[in-house]
């Protein structure tokens, strides 16, 4: 059997597969299928392509009569079929029977009632048909020719319906990308297509409704139908040449319009039409099109022409520099010299669209390669002739620049510096000398800018300060642009702002530069600063340079091209006597030590290997030296200065330090990793006895160091050793092992984390992984022996060790599993979420461990009997070890059993038995009847993950004892059990069907039900109301929920109904409530003193409630706020200060108010006689237990209420002012507070 027959059956058995198929076509199908199979072995017929080409043509035949269908539905699918098998046809066959075929076709295609799905498979199997004739057929003038064949697939690329029209342009261009063998290079009917297209297009745009200007939707439509077609043929490299002149002036007229669609549809036919032409075989046609293109160059104030002509030009000068790059880049002043011409123009949209077109170019029409120095790269060459070319090239292109900025183009000046700032990063270190003309003058620009504005575009002139940066480098650019800090006058004007763009563009330049010549300038400003005054602005100005200057250290050292001659012994001991001396530069320091590494490591790996210039400028093997000289020269030194200064560094802030060392250590050589790290070991013993005799151990997290009190010495060693596990040699690993086993038993939670970390550092490398592997036994005797040890903080590391431990576990060591077991359940209900996301990932690491088999010790488990019998380890026997903690002791045990239970199920729920799942699924459920809320909020949480992960048939049987459990917490509000249940059921009706659930809801609670299918008729009124009224969703709303795993999601996911408020409790929307709206924030500000955001106390200018500012008047003296008539302060100890002051926020009716919310605030009477309290906007009730006579005490809030929120209607009686406060030990009373219209005043306050 061919592999073409192969491919057919395997298509043809997928569709024998759909005879049962409840979908009537695909059925239909089938049926046919076999019919025409089972004529074949009646006929005794081999079943080949042939055959069922033979049979499916003349079941075609037979759903026509005098060219009209009828049978419509045998007809597509016999179609349907012969687009299947006609690929697999023999060609000579197809050849031969062209007429017959066609004829037989032809009816399907041309007749008015055939459907879309007919015509589409009659489509496909003429393409096939088209393809396979030769180019003897193809200059056939008979009646019945391919030509004929192919007109109509032309008309049916024009049709109005979209699917045949698609289907038609996608055969054209398979049936042109497939030209038959002869002389020509492309496809015979190219140019009959190509003539098609363009009359078609022609006569839409010549028509009447054209002329007409007025917008016409479906003429536009036409006119894109039109397009694509003509991009389907170019696409195909079958665009006659003698047509391109005509295509270019359509498609430009066509992009004068407003349509952006059918502008669109343009520019891709353009880009199609130089995609195609994108090869060197192609250059004399392409270069007829590019004449022709700035032939039709439009006038300088034809806005509508202009950004399309431009946007064309920018695309086929890139396709130019594809086929010739040499001579795209000779040409490339003369385009620039044409397209600055509309640079000059006053209207907006045509010299940034012109700007736009030169930045493209520069872009895309310069390969890199091009750039290189002679002779190049063994990939690129380059001679002396090809430097010589480019270099006048780029001396062209430098004066163009230049004149750009003068003073005629100072209205597009903007975009003259994008252009320049784009020509400097393209050419990189060839800039120089050509570049630094212009470059000088937006320098001066930018320096004149200090003293006039006078252009106001210093963000732009930056930019191309920063883009000289980058690529001529520093010392180029502070040559031109000296900084003159040490005495700035008015003819060497001091340029400070320089420092921030240095620091933020500085990188492989000369770090030598940076010490001989800027770095001298900190001795200057020092020395001033310690002759001034230390309270001075000038101190501060001085004291901010220096600490510029000295941030630019580590940008110097990032890949400099002078490491070895600038990073001698002398600096290195420079600085680190400032490590040592100056806390505030250590920070800039270790940012250098580490970039220095850091960056020869990267690009020694071979990182920027792709970037040839920089290569070519600094070779890798530049970076290998200098990361041997570092090694070799400073490195035990370094790692000595850095190991000191981070032990006298508090802990919070030593974190980039531990960054450093662990750059150098990368570079260390082993003989000296090791002599260090025994020196470390030692120092650690000697801290662990301090700590020991000194009891300066601690059990939790909180160090309480003071700033000044150094680290304890234990500890900065275990982050040294942690930092050194990954570097040490191998002979140090039996050390590191004394470490882990001596420290994760100290009562400790710093040492014991760091301890752990040991075991997940030396897992991340591969000579770690074998040690690990060799003391695989001792480290599970460790960690088992230490589960009782192991202190609440450190239980994120040590779950991140069992799991690397895990990873390399030998299959005879299974019995690790049910040694830890318990304590992973355990902490899957631990109060960090970090380690509960652990002990998951533990869970099901354990289990798929076990799923690849092995054997079980048991006898080696902890608290097991030694003569227990071993067991085979499968996935069902690791759920047994797992469900013994539902024996568990404590309801807490039982309820993290039950949740890491969920997990597990919901994990592993395919590789499980059904009568396992069954078993352990019933065994959870009798946990709902428990009186145990913990128990049973687990237990809710797996009936969730069961009814939406199992199969139905498996919950079917017993989904009326499972309501009757589930229904009992139904009824109860504490710990939202009862909205857990009700998202269960609203899920389960989803899944087992209204009336299946109401057949099996106990009769109490049917009422439920009735409430949810009520309330999802009502949602489904409201999205259709608002569907009528045009509204949207919110990006919110349509955004949704993300969870971290899968798990997660089906155990916290809830429908949008969740939110909603059950019927029988409350048909009142709550306008408080959250989700309602949008939140809206005022800023409170006077017009004398406009808000300032860069303020640190901005953020108290902003409200959520908007502020009353007619009663803003002029701020009253604080003292005056706290003053009585007789002239004494009293002070309210117990309230607020903002709660009776006068504040911006405030009303008018402040008693009157303070009462109203009083009493929205105050307890209410609720279920069981308890008292509820709302809390905040959302009116969030809590349940109190305290009886009447209890007294809760409770802290006044600060609310602020809107004008119309206090009112009281005319009949309705005042209310009563509010109790005046207590007053001071000394003191008198507050005044009570005034009674509302019609109430009394409030009784004054007590000594």
């Amino acid at each position: 059997m061919s592999e073409d027959f192969l491919e057919l059956e395997i298509k043809l058995e997928r569709i024998r597969t759909q005879i049962n198929s409840k979908l009537e076509n695909q059925k239909n199908l089938a049926v046919i299928l076999s019919v025409v199979e089972e004529n074949i072995k009646e006929q005794k017929n081999p079943q080949n392509p042939t055959a069922y080409f033979v049979s499916f043509l003349a079941l075609l035949n037979q759903s026509f009569k005098d060219e009209e269908i009828i049978d419509q539905s045998l007809a597509t699918s016999t179609a349907y079929f012969l687009d299947l098998v006609f690929p697999f046809v023999p060609k000579p066959l197809l050849k031969a029977k062209f007429s017959d075929i066609l004829i037989k076709l032809a009816p399907a295609i041309t007749n008015e009632d055939s459907e879309a799905p007919l015509i589409r498979s009659c489509i496909g199997a003429l393409e096939t048909l088209l393809i396979a004739q030769d180019a003897k057929a193809w200059s056939s003038k008979l009646n019945i020719s391919p030509w004929r064949a192919l007109q109509a697939l032309l008309d049916l690329s024009l049709d109005h319906r979209p699917k045949i029209r698609k289907r038609a342009q996608e055969s054209i261009n398979k049936i042109l990308s497939n030209p038959p063998p002869s002389p020509t290079l492309g496809h015979v009917a190219g140019n009959p297509c190509s003539e098609f297209a363009l009359k078609s297009i022609v006569d839409l745009l010549n028509s009447s409704e054209v002329k007409s200007k007025k917008p016409n939707k479906e003429l536009n439509a036409q006119l894109i139908h039109n397009l694509q077609l003509i991009q389907t043929i170019s696409s195909a490299n079958s665009w006659s040449s003698s047509k391109v002149e005509p295509l270019c002036d359509v498609l430009l007229e066509i992009s004068k319009t407003t349509d952006q669609f059918l502008v669109t549809a343009a520019f891709s036919v353009f880009e199609h039409l130089f995609d195609s032409l994108a090869d060197p075989i192609y250059t004399d046609k392409f270069m007829t099109i590019l004449n022709i293109l700035f032939d039709l160059k439009p006038s300088a104030t034809d806005f509508n022409l202009v950004g399309a002509w431009v946007a064309v030009v920018a695309k086929a000068i890139e396709t130019y520099s594809k086929i010739d790059a040499i001579k795209c880049l000779g040409k490339l002043p003369e385009i620039f010299q044409i397209l600055s011409a509309y640079l000059s123009s006053d209207i907006q949209s045509i010299y940034v669209s012109s700007a736009n077109c030169i930045i493209s170019i520069i872009n895309t029409s310069i390969p890199d390669p091009l750039l290189l120095l002679p002779p190049g790269t063994s990939e690129y060459p380059v001679d002396e002739e090809k430097y010589e070319a480019v270099d006048e090239v780029i001396s062209k292109l430098s004066e163009l620049v230049t004149g750009l900025l003068s003073v005629k183009y100072s209205h597009c000046a903007k975009e003259v510096m994008d252009i320049l700032g784009n020509l400097l990063n393209k050419l990189r270190y060839r800039s120089n000398p050509d570049l630094i003309k212009p470059f000088e003058i937006v320098g001066q620009w930018r320096t004149d800018e200090e003293s006039t504005s006078t252009l106001d575009l210093k963000d732009e002139e930056e930019s191309v300060i920063s883009n000289a940066i980058v690529n001529l480098g520093a010392e180029v650019v502070l040559s031109s642009l000296p900084l003159n800090l040490e005495k700035p006058t008015n003819s060497k004007p001091g340029r400070a702002w320089l420092l921030p763009l240095l620091r933020e563009n500085v990188r492989h330049s000369s770090l030598g530069y940076y010490i001989n010549n800027v770095l001298p300038l900190v001795d200057v400003f020092d020395k001033k600063i310690s002759t001034l005054d230390q309270n001075s602005v000038h101190v501060k100005v001085f004291q901010t340079v220096v600490d510029q200057i000295w941030s630019l250290l580590p940008h110097f050292c990032d890949l400099p091209n002078d490491l070895p001659t600038a990073f001698n012994v002398k600096f290195a001991e420079k600085l680190a006597s400032l490590l040592y001396s100056k806390v505030d530069l250590r920070t800039n320091i270790c940012n250098a030590l580490k970039m220095i590494v850091e960056s020869n490591l990267v690009y020694s790996q071979g990182v920027l290997s792709e970037d040839v210039l920089l290569s070519q400028q600094f070779p890798i093997e530049n970076a290998q030296k200098n990361i041997e000289y570092l090694s070799s020269t400073m490195a035990e030194n370094m790692l000595s200065v850095l190991f000191n200064v981070f032990s006298q560094t508090h802990p919070d802030a030593r974190g980039y330090i531990l960054e450093t060392i662990d750059i150098w250590l990368k570079i260390t050589p082993p003989a000296i990793l090791e002599d260090n790290f025994n020196k470390v070991c030692s120092m650690l013993k000697s801290g662990l006895e301090d700590d020991d005799k000194n009891n300066s151990f601690q059990t939790s997290n909180n160090t309480n160091l003071s700033k000044n009190k150094p680290p304890r010495l234990s500890v900065t060693m275990m982050d040294l050793v942690v930092v050194m596990v990954k570097y040490v040699p191998e002979s140090s690993y039996n050390a590191l092992f004394a470490i882990f086993n001596l420290t994760n038993g100290i009562a400790d939670s710093l040492i014991q984390k760091r301890s752990y970390r040991i075991i997940s550092k030396l897992s991340e490398i591969e000579i770690g992984q074998a040690a690990l592997k060799n003391f695989v036994s001792d480290i599970e005797k460790v960690i088992i022996d230490s589960s009782e040890k192991a202190l609440p903080s450190a239980k994120g590391p040590r779950l991140v060790a069992i799991n690397k431990i895990l990873d390399i576990l030998p299959s005879d060591h299974l019995f690790f599993v049910p040694s830890v077991a318990s304590e992973i359940i355990l902490a899957t209900k631990d109060v960090n979420e970090k380690s509960r996301q652990l002990a998951y990932a533990v869970l099901m690491q354990m289990g798929k461990l076990l799923a690849q088999g092995g054997t079980i010790e048991n006898g080696k488990v902890p608290g097991l009997d030694p003569s227990t019998p071993s067991v085979e380890a499968t996935l069902s026997e690791y759920f047994t070890i797992v469900s013994a903690g539902l024996a568990g002791s404590s309801p807490h045990m039982i309820s993290a059993t039950i949740t890491a239970l969920s997990c597990l199920v919901y994990e592993f729920l395919d590789d499980l038995p059904q009568e396992f799942l069954q078993e352990i699924s019933s065994t959870i459920e009798l946990f709902l009847t428990s009186n145990n809320r913990e128990i049973v909020k687990s237990t809710i949480g797996f009936v969730k993950v069961e009814v939406l992960s199992l199969p139905v048939e498996l919950i079917q049987p017993k989904l009326k004892t499972l309501l009757e459990y589930l229904m009992r917490w139904s009824h109860e509000h504490k710990g939202h059990f009862k909205l857990k249940v009700k998202h269960i059921i609203e899920r389960m009706i989803r899944r087992f069907g209204y009336e299946n659930m109401e057949a099996n809801m106990p009769e109490a609670d049917l009422k439920l039900l009735v409430n949810i299918k009520k309330t999802k008729m009502r949602n489904k009124k409201k999205q259709a109301a608002a569907a009528a009224a045009g509204e949207e969703e919110s990006a919110d709303k349509k955004q949704g929920k993300k969870f971290v795993s899968a798990y997660d999601e089906v155990l916290y996911d809830e429908d949008s109904s969740d939110d909603e408020e059950d019927d029988d409790e409350s048909d009142v929307e709550m306008s408080g409530g959250k989700g309602k709206g949008k939140s809206k924030q005022f800023i409170i500000e006077s017009k004398d003193s406009p808000l300032d955001f860069l303020d640190k106390q901005a953020l108290a200018h902003i409200s959520s409630s908007r502020p009353d500012f007619k009663n803003n008047s002029a701020p009253k003296s604080l003292a005056n706020k706290f003053k009585s008539r007789n002239g004494k302060f009293v002070f309210n100890e117990e309230g607020n200060v903002e709660e009776e002051g006068d504040d911006l926020l405030k009303n008018k009716d402040n008693s009157v108010n303070a009462y109203i919310d009083a009493v929205k605030q105050g307890p209410i009477r609720g279920q069981r006689n308890r008292l509820k309290y709302k809390r905040g906007k959302t009116n969030v009730e809590d349940d109190d237990d305290l009886s009447d006579n209890e007294e809760t005490p409770t802290k006044a809030k600060t609310r602020f209420v809107a004008k119309n929120s206090g009112k009281i209607g005319k009949d309705e009686r005042g209310e009563r002012g509010g109790r005046g406060g207590r007053g001071g030990r000394g003191g008198r009373g507050g005044r009570g507070g005034r009674g509302g219209r019609g109430g009394r005043g409030g009784r004054g306050g007590r000594r």
